[in-house]
Formats: structure tokens, sequence, C-alpha cells
């Protein structure tokens, strides 16, 4: 309240001076003590102007060597972005994690060094904090090493220059690396808005227009939600990997139209029962509908279970696609399935489910048979694009036909770039393929 004080009677005198053209070379600031002991203090302007900024910077800064380090800079612009990621929702996301057997050599460097400050896993406490230009740690016999010297604690390491670069590639936000279960990690501490900018530049198409990508950045800015929700439910170090087992993450960028999108779209996410959704996407959706998928649990996510078909990816050449593969080649990627059919003989599709994606399918040998999973195989065949498939012998080859690319829940991203094309905007997108939500915001 002090502080307030003090800010509202200097803006009222800097006012009043204003108005009258006087000079405000002092001003007399009242202190708290009763009325029978209260003495006033004289400030000049210099002063006051002084110790009013130092309380501003106190107030946003509660980290003082963080402070030290950000004044020694004199770059306003630093103190205010950092106040504004500090208000802001944090991404942990996973770069690297490494078997605490393995080797591995981990390079960070930054423009104007990084701070560095021991974090010790079982009080969370900080611990001794230098100043470093550059750093590296080498992992081995199951320690973490510095220059020769073993590190003993977790080591957090913050660019002072707002980002940094781990083993070549830039990243806004933090470092972190730490010792978890058998093995290392390595965080990168980012604020969400910069995460999203980020996500969009490996998640999105080159080339595509505004209103499109304000569709992928809220369902990149749900999902990263959701899931960081999730982690701290699990207990997990790390909200989200840098991989498409969650959202493919390459750093920083300075591609104008994804900052736009981002910053247009600034905290909103999609939500149901009031938390942000998983919000799941894939490439090409083949018009199949997601509420036909056996294999998938919709109990927990009833808006992934839409019930009608997307239409509008029909023109994108990812709706049909075939691929073959020469008979000995194949059998080689089969190599596991080797000790039960000898050699392959001739392959059937036996089972697949309401929606058209295969469930099962046969291998069959001279003698004996083996039955292989649809995802099992869509995971040992790389070009095979999905889930709904056909597939024959033909001509010495293995031949498969299929519609659509991904896992055919969600957003389908060719689909909503026809929908842009017809005139539709991101809001209208989203509600077409996560019925039932709603927007709100995160940060």
């Amino acid at each position: 309240m002090i502080f307030f004080s003090r800010f509202f009677l200097s803006f009222f005198l800097l006012l009043h001076g204003a108005i009258n053209g006087a000079r405000w070379p002092w001003i007399i600031i009242p202190n708290s003590a009763p009325l029978s002991a209260r003495k006033s203090v004289v400030r000049s302007r210099e002063t006051l102007n002084k110790a009013i900024a130092s309380d501003r910077m106190r107030y946003l800064f509660s980290d003082e060597i963080l402070f030290k380090e950000l004044s020694e800079q004199n770059c306003v612009e630093d103190f205010c972005a950092h106040a504004r990621k500090q208000r802001s929702t944090i991404v942990r996301v996973l770069l690297a994690e490494c078997d605490a057997t393995a080797l591995a050599q981990w390079n960070f460097t930054s423009s104007k060094g990084f701070t560095v400050q021991a974090i010790n896993s079982n009080d969370n406490k900080q611990k001794k904090t230098l100043k470093v230009a550059h750093f590296s740690v080498t992992l081995k016999r199951g320690s973490l090493f510095c220059n020769g010297k073993r590190l003993k604690h977790a080591v957090r390491l913050r660019s002072l220059c707002g980002h940094g670069e781990f083993n070549g590639t830039a990243y806004d936000g933090d470092f972190c690396i730490m010792p978890y279960k058998n093995s290392f990690l390595c965080i990168n501490q980012v604020e969400l808005e910069d995460y999203i900018t980020a996500v969009l530049k490996t998640e999105s198409w080159p080339g595509w227009p505004l209103e499109v990508n304000k569709v992928f950045a809220i369902a990149c800015r749900s999902y990263g939600s959701f899931k960081i929700l999730e982690a701290k439910r699990s207990g997990r170090p790390f909200h989200v990997k840098n991989s498409n087992a969650h959202q493919t993450y390459q750093g920083r960028h300075d591609l104008p139209v994804l900052k736009a999108a981002v910053e247009q779209t600034k905290g909103m996410v999609l939500g149901f029962e009031g938390k942000p959704i998983l919000a799941m996407f894939d490439c090409c959706c083949g018009g199949i509908i997601p509420a036909h998928i056996e294999d998938f649990d919709f109990y927990k996510v009833p808006y992934l279970a839409r019930t009608y078909a997307c239409t509008h990816c029909k023109e994108s050449s990812l709706y049909q696609w075939q691929v073959s593969y020469d008979h000995a080649v194949f059998e080689a990627l089969l190599n596991h399935y080797k000790n039960e059919i000898s050699w392959l003989h001739d392959i059937h599709i036996i089972k697949k489910d309401k929606a058209g994606l295969v469930s099962e399918v046969r291998l069959k040998g001279p003698k004996n048979n083996a039955i292989v999973s649809g995802k099992k195989l869509y995971s040992m065949l790389k070009e095979v694009k999905s889930f709904h498939f056909d597939v024959h012998k033909k001509s010495g080859k293995i031949v498969f036909n299929g519609r659509g690319f991904g896992h055919h829940i969600g957003l389908c991203q060719w689909g909503a770039r026809q929908m842009v094309r017809d005139g539709k905007d991101y809001k209208s997108i989203l509600r077409f393929y996560y019925p039932g939500t709603y927007f709100m915001r995160v940060s």
C-alpha cells in the first residue's frame, strides 16, 4: 500500500504541476507513524523517482540475482519481457533424454551468457548461482560432468538474452538438466505463446494463410494446456516431448504469419467441462467418421467422437494414396515374423472396424500363418500413411491402397485449409471438428 500511495501522490503532483505550469523540484512524503510522532521526509524529485522505480522492480522481480543481472544490461525491454513471462503459463518441453549408462554431450550457448543455478532435487531450493558464457555437460558413468567436475545437483540455465542454443538449435526460455529415474533429462522451460509459435513451424504447412494458422494455434495451445494439467496430476517432470509423440517442436523462428496467428489468438483454447481439451489433429482424415473408430476410448474425450464425416479434404493428394513394395523388400520389413511363417506366401486383411480402419492382418506362409494388428503393421511400414487401407499381391509386389494421412481423430488440417478457401473463419472450423467445445482463455 505504501508503494501505491507514493505512486499516486507523485502522479497527482506531476499532474498538478503540469496544469499550473509549476516546477516540482521537491515533495514532502509523510511516514506511516502515529500522528503524534509523525515526521515529514523531504526528498528530491530524482530520489523519489529512483525509489518508485526500485519498488516497481522489486515487485516484478523477486529473484535478486536475476534482477541484478538484468539491470546490468540496462535494457527496459528485457525487464518488461521477463515480467510478462513470469506471469504467464510455462511449458516444460523434453528436448533430450539420456540413459544413465550412455555417453552424451550437451552444449548450451547464449550471446550474453547464462546464469547457472544448482537445484536440490529433494527440497527444490536454489543453491549457489554463477554466470557463464557457455555451458557444456558430459553424461558418463551415470553422472553429470562440467569441465571435468561432477555436478551433484540438477541445474537451471537462464539465458541473459531470453533465448539460448542447445546442441546448435535456438530455443526461447530456460533450460533445466536433471536426473529422473534411470536417466537424465534436458528440459526447455518456455512461455506458452513462444512454445506455440515454435510448434506452428513444424505442425503447420509452409505458405498457408493466417486464418488456417489461427485454427492450428488454438488447437496446439489447447493440446499443450491439456498436457500441462495431465503432467501435474501424474507428477511427470516435463509436460510434453518435442517429437510427434506430442507436438513436434524444433526451436524458435521469425516467420511473421505464424507469429501473427499466435498473437491474434493469444491465450485462447478450446474448453470442455472447464478444462482445455485434448485437441488431437492429423494431416488428412480421409473422410473417416471418428465416432466409428473402435480402438479408442472416447469416454473422457467425447468431443473427439465426431459423428459426421469431414468432406473438405477430398481435393487433397493425401485423401487417396497407393504404396507398393517389392516382395523381397516387404519380407525383410517383416523379418520379426520370419520364424512363424518361414516366407511370405500371401497377405490378407481379416478384420476392420466400423470406420474402415484395419484391425488385423493375416500373413500367410507355406504352412503357418501369423496375425498382425493393423497398428503394428502401420508402425513397421513407414510409407503406409494411415490405418484405412486395403492390401493385395500384384505382379510380385505388395500393394497398399489407402485413404487419409494420420490417425483420423480430431482436426483435419487439409480439411481446415479447404474450409478457409470456402470462406469459413477459424472459430467455425474449430467448432466443426471439436463438437461440444467452447472457447476459453488460459493466460
